[in-house]
């Protein structure tokens, strides 16, 4: 996990995750810090602390991956694929309780992958 969070080449990010092991170890959470990044679990028992990301999760997989052939793709496919969706999600997907604006113009902001 600490290679991966490594890898991304970021700092100053927030880490969305639950209470597992690989998440909450030592060695995770001095490597987050070292990269600036802020963690977000939710509590234990209570999956509406991270609602949000899983609502994101549950649109990425059925409005994209479940349409598409990850199965015969590399991580840096997928990651590309990932990229765009989330790019595509907050700067051109309108959502109806957004007043019919995408996520990033309606929090004022403009978010790149």
């Amino acid at each position: 996990m600490t290679d991966t969070i490594n890898n991304l080449n970021r700092t100053e990010f927030i880490f969305h995750s639950d209470h597992g092991a690989q998440y909450s170890s030592k060695s995770v959470l001095a490597t987050l810090k070292k990269v600036r990044a802020k963690t977000s679990m939710g509590r234990v028992g209570n999956s509406l602390d991270n609602r949000e990301i899983e609502y994101f999760f549950c649109c990425l997989k059925g409005e994209y991956l479940n349409h598409i052939n990850t199965k015969q793709m590399n991580i840096k496919d997928i990651t590309k694929h990932i990229s765009w969706y989330i790019n595509w999600y907050n700067n051109e997907r309108i959502q109806k309780n957004l007043n019919w604006k995408t996520p990033a113009p309606a929090a004022g902001v403009n978010v790149q992958v």
